[in-house]
């Protein structure tokens, strides 16, 4: 049975979708609340910076899990008892958390509401869609995807107000008024007939699947600063990582794999969706954890100051995004993309050419110019993602698609601060060689390393460049969708 029944005939009621887009920005938002707050934390539990670390990667790892179960999850207890299990975990974990009387029981206890999150975002997603009739999808999405950039925006905001009025155990407890908001609203939403009977769960690819996952986010997260090749523990997570993906993909491709349906990536649309997707996150994410590292490394400046090249450009991406939203339909889909994409590149080209003395101003114009390009980047990616795929297929699509976004930010992060590495390894000992002295002043310190962080972001405009040519093979069926041509 499927899903849905048909096409919505008609908008979902306001207050469900209200609902529906506060618990997206409470999932997204928590995975940053804590932030601020973890020095407060560190003091009252110990554990020190590597309690830090866990908290944060416990939670993505538990969340890049269970997101491609989401399907599954639906189709065996239906679309209503599935939102109001999950958003009343999520609340459960929370109260746990700010209990906490551990470092251990508070990583316990993230990791569990890290699970209930990673299902939150896609079942949103796929619920919203499920919604609105195929014209009205780029909007609404349009509208979704700003609302993900709202609650990392404001999560940590909220969290250090919290944090210095209370106490870093308050931070948990804001999500229930917005958690019990959102149950309550979707109580007047009905999509039609939902539940799948019984489906069966593949339990062992199941296990390989957590291996797999949460293996590959663990060694990403924790890799980023660290030389792998000195560090046994990381090659033992790459290779645990590596066989059980492995296996899983046999198990997959000799007896099917019910945990959920890699049948989405044979849809050409959400199969290059996917993967602009995941280099899309990469991109924008490094640059989001590169820009205070050098602001405040090589050039110098204060905490707030590196904090001020990120904000505004997280505000006006999301504002980018709603525009970009009106403008499917309007717009043929290969001029916004090859927009956006030369955008980013064009941004990234901007900070690896910044000049010296003018470092700030060449920070936040570069950093803008590529805000706006992933701005008209995310929306129509996400509406050519599920454009021709069938909507019994929606929900795995939505969950698999938000692990890639999430495996995009792990990977480009740590891909990139590899290369950084090893450019300034070699860098530094090139420079300290020509120096008459044997060694290296400050100053030329932070000049060698600044121009590593530019080399890498020219590697990053090259690789934005180089991927641009893909988007001539998305197709669309305009008279059957309605949506606006390609060409």
């Amino acid at each position: 049975m499927s899903l849905v029944a048909s096409e919505p005939a008609r908008s979902a009621p306001i207050l469900a979708i209200w609902g529906l887009m506060i618990a997206t920005a409470m999932q997204a938002g928590d995975a940053l609340i804590i932030n601020v707050a973890l020095p407060r934390l560190q003091d009252d539990l110990g554990g020190g910076v590597e309690l830090s670390a866990w908290v944060i990667t416990s939670y993505l790892c538990a969340a890049a899990v269970a997101a491609p179960l989401t399907g599954w999850l639906r189709r065996r207890f239906g679309t209503q008892q599935l939102w109001s299990t999950t958003i009343g975990a999520f609340l459960g974990a929370s109260l746990l958390c700010s209990l906490a009387p551990s470092a251990v029981a508070l990583i316990l206890f993230r990791l569990l509401q890290g699970a209930a999150g990673g299902v939150i975002l896609p079942l949103g997603q796929a619920i919203l869609l499920d919604s609105y009739p195929r014209e009205r999808h780029g909007r609404m999405l349009s509208v979704w995807g700003a609302v993900t950039m709202v609650g990392p925006i404001l999560g940590p905001v909220a969290g250090g107000i919290i944090t210095d009025i209370l106490s870093w155990r308050w931070v948990f407890m804001i999500n229930f008024p917005f958690g019990l908001f959102a149950i309550w609203s979707m109580r007047r939403l009905h999509l039609g007939p939902e539940v799948d009977g019984n489906p069966p769960i593949d339990g062992f690819g199941f296990v390989l699947l957590i291996i797999s996952v949460g293996g590959l986010q663990l060694c990403l997260g924790r890799g980023v600063g660290r030389s792998w090749l000195d560090s046994p523990e990381l090659l033992a997570e790459v290779s645990i990582t590596v066989t059980a993906f492995g296996a899983m993909m046999l198990r997959a491709s000799r007896f099917g794999f019910t945990v959920f349906r890699l049948a989405v990536f044979k849809d050409v649309n959400f199969a290059l969706a996917a993967f602009y997707n995941f280099m899309t996150s990469g991109l924008l994410f490094v640059t989001v954890v590169f820009l205070p590292s050098l602001a405040q490394g090589p050039l110098g400046y204060s905490a707030t100051v590196a904090g001020f090249t990120i904000v505004p450009r997280a505000i006006l991406m999301t504002l980018v995004m709603l525009f970009a939203g009106r403008l499917i339909g309007k717009i043929a889909y290969r001029i916004l993309l090859s927009s956006g994409w030369a955008l980013m590149a064009a941004g990234l080209a901007l900070l690896a050419n910044m000049h010296i003395g003018h470092e700030l101003i060449g920070m936040i114009v570069g950093s803008t110019v590529q805000a706006v390009g992933a701005g008209l980047l995310f929306t129509p990616h996400s509406t050519l993602a599920y454009s021709t795929l069938r909507a019994d297929l929606r929900t795995d699509a939505a969950g698999l698609y938000s692990l890639l976004r999430q495996l995009g930010f792990a990977s480009g992060v740590a891909l990139m601060t590899a290369v950084l590495r090893m450019k300034t390894g070699i860098n530094l000992v090139d420079a300290a060689q020509k120096s008459p002295l044997g060694s290296l002043s400050p100053q030329i310190l932070g000049i060698v390393t600044w121009r590593d962080y530019a080399d890498c972001f020219q590697l990053m405009a090259i690789a934005s460049l180089a991927i641009a040519p893909g988007l001539f093979m998305f197709r669309v069926r305009e008279q059957e969708q309605g949506l606006s041509p390609l060409a």
